[in-house]
């Protein structure tokens, strides 16, 4: 355990499973005081368990992106167990698969409203923290989504381009307050949630394909020959949340072992 994140407080959306899981350990190592949050108490308080057994501060809240009231309660959590709010990683988001024509307007609206709706609510609720502290760091999930054309993703790839441009557009309303705002674009990422949206378009398509040769077909598109991991976007997490990164904000950055680099 490092001090890169020493005593600073750090809301983790989506902490129970993947990349927040992922993050929320990953930012404890380097001495960040985590609220684990997830639609799901139980995974939520494991990942808050593994993280104190390990030595680390941390607390777990539940919470759905899709109720604003859940998400000031979070924020209220946050700031009464840990004094004080540092930092956002605004990472809970649901999969979905379709082409605009065959998307039904329940799903788009649902992918929105947690998965876009649920980030922006986040971050509006722990502004008016970082802007009475004059300092604060958030921190979007994005995809390489919001930055290529991929089939059969239209809702999904709408939510994930909106916060790619709510970041670009928060980074200019909040500089003044010394608030940075910046977005990771990951490329594909062996979770469970990539696992089940591929398990859906294979589904869809009526394949004989398995997911594990589904997975191996997109891990060849990539430059670097391989799938991302966890880890690789839980440290470019630390990176933006550290004072490494003090001057980069309104930034996009892809996490993707070069494809959009092609």
């Amino acid at each position: 355990m490092t001090d890169r994140l020493h005593e600073k407080t750090v809301i983790v959306t989506g902490a129970g499973a993947g990349l927040g899981r992922s993050s929320a350990i990953r930012l404890s190592e380097e001495g960040a005081k985590v609220l684990c949050v997830d639609i799901n108490a139980d995974t939520a308080r494991e990942t808050a368990e593994h993280i104190s057994s390990a030595g680390g501060k941390a607390a777990f809240c539940q919470a759905d992106m899709s109720s604003e009231t859940e998400i000031i309660n979070m924020v209220k959590e946050a700031n009464e167990t840990f004094g004080g709010i540092h930092g956002l990683l605004a990472n809970a988001g649901i999969a979905g698969t379709g082409a605009a024509h065959e998307t039904s307007l329940e799903d788009w609206n649902n992918l929105l409203n947690i998965s876009l709706t649920g980030k922006w609510l986040c971050a509006k609720h722990v502004l008016p923290h970082m802007m009475a502290q004059k300092s604060g760091n958030i921190i979007f999930q994005s995809s390489i989504c919001a930055l290529n054309g991929f089939p059969n993703l239209v809702a999904y790839t709408a939510a994930k381009g909106a916060v790619a441009a709510i970041t670009r557009q928060m980074a200019t309303d909040y500089a003044n307050f010394n608030i940075r705002v910046n977005a990771i674009a990951p490329g594909t990422i062996e979770t469970e949630l990539v696992r089940e949206t591929y398990k859906q378009r294979l589904d869809t398509a009526h394949s004989d394909i398995s997911v594990e040769e589904s997975l191996a077909q997109t891990a060849s598109r990539y430059p670097l020959g391989r799938l991302g991991q966890e880890i690789d976007i839980s440290n470019m997490a630390v990176f933006l949340f550290s004072e490494e990164s003090s001057w980069m904000t309104g930034a996009v950055i892809p996490v993707d072992g070069g494809y959009t680099a092609k």
